[in-house]
């Protein structure tokens, strides 16, 4: 597979401003904020003029779903109902106060390098969550995911999901915080982790994995706030040291968010501190919608200085209900000579023929600066529950 990770680090005077310039200004509209359902993915958050926060357990998306979310699932992403499916009547709540779910996630992927014959291709076991949610009183959730272990060495960094944290909720002014493992409030929240703007090589942590920390925010009825403090890696050898934030408004005319992320130089054995900033925006027009973000920052490493920049373009045009049609564009601008710039289109097909059921068949050609160019063929099966 053509997969790549290198090492980095982040900082510059230039980004800081602009990060405090985009922070005032969000943090400015977030004033004028105050739930709404909402649905799980960007595509149909933006389709529902939504947030996250009435889909998932988490504002910030992602994780276990509530009745909400569950629903909007069974109804292949729609909020109405199918007569056809009345005969599914089942709930992951299992009593009162325990709750479980389960995401499966199955993909073939087939890539070809030009200038060599032939494709290589495999069966990759991608997904294998399984979550739950214990809410003893309606004030505290306490939510955990665990995930299959990826065969090593068959695959660059073995990983298995640990996320275990508490929720304590219903604060005043919608107020919550979460003590625990969980993903940082970083940029927009993907089901494609390996979009650009999600990769390690720009962020420079891996965006499926769970931190270790405190987070703090607050859920409106047309927009959320949440910033954290967290390790920024692993629990010994180092000080807390990454700080992200995420203020986002969830309007039906135009969505968007703004968000940071800070790691201090105490990682650091390498004398490494870094920061990004992100920008994205959804709009939704009838059956078509737009998707986009702009992220950069810069690396600081024993003195030198690296800016890097990832941003995306999407169009998706809703077919009927349960099938997506999408074309993508990715950009990634490593300012490195080792890297270089990448560049990566998509065409997708997503078909979510019952219930808890999605199938998505994709091509994408990824243009690199340094290395051959790529095709890449995909067929996926999801199972969420």
């Amino acid at each position: 597979m053509t997969r790549r990770r290198v090492s980095w680090s982040l900082g510059g005077p230039m980004v800081v401003r602009a990060m405090a310039s985009g922070w005032m200004a969000v943090a400015g509209c977030w004033l004028a904020l105050d739930a709404i359902p909402a649905a799980a993915l960007p595509l149909y958050a933006s389709r529902e003029g939504a947030k996250c926060a009435s889909c998932h357990f988490d504002p910030n998306g992602g994780g276990m779903r509530n009745d909400f979310g569950f629903d909007y699932d069974k109804n292949r992403h729609s909020m109405e109902q199918e007569s056809r499916w009345d005969s599914v009547q089942i709930t992951p709540q299992v009593n009162n106060w325990i709750r479980l779910g389960l995401d499966t996630r199955v993909l073939y992927v087939a890539d070809h390098v030009n200038g060599k014959s032939g494709f290589q291709d495999t069966f990759f076991p991608m997904q294998g969550n399984l979550r739950f949610a214990i809410t003893p009183h309606e004030h505290l959730a306490v939510l955990g995911s665990y995930g299959i272990v990826v065969d090593a060495p068959g695959f660059p960094q073995p990983y298995m999901a640990r996320e275990l944290y508490a929720k304590i909720q219903g604060l005043p002014d919608g107020g919550f915080a979460k003590i625990g493992r969980f993903r940082p409030p970083f940029g927009l929240r993907q089901d494609d982790h390996t979009s650009f703007t999600r990769i390690p090589e720009f962020l420079g942590y891996d965006s499926q994995k769970e931190d270790a920390g405190i987070s703090l925010g607050s859920v409106g009825k047309h927009g959320w706030l949440e910033f954290s403090l967290t390790n920024g890696g692993e629990p010994f050898n180092q000080n807390v040291d990454a700080v992200a934030g995420k203020v986002a408004w969830a309007w039906i005319p135009l969505q968007g968010g703004v968000s940071g992320y800070h790691l201090g130089a105490s990682d650091a054995f390498n004398g490494t501190h870094s920061d990004r900033w992100s920008l994205y925006l959804t709009k939704t027009y009838r059956r078509l919608t737009g998707l986009g973000e702009y992220a950069a920052g810069t690396d600081h490493t024993l003195g030198r200085e690296t800016n890097k920049m990832a941003s995306f373009g999407e169009l998706v045009y809703r077919v009927s209900r349960g099938v997506n049609v999408r074309g993508k564009f990715d950009y990634f601008d490593s300012h490195t000579p080792s890297l270089g710039i990448w560049r990566r289109y998509s065409g997708e097909v997503d078909v979510a023929p019952m219930p808890f059921t999605e199938f998505q068949f994709a091509y994408r050609r990824y243009n690199y600066a340094t290395t051959a160019d790529v095709d890449e063929i995909l067929a996926q099966l999801f199972v969420p529950f």
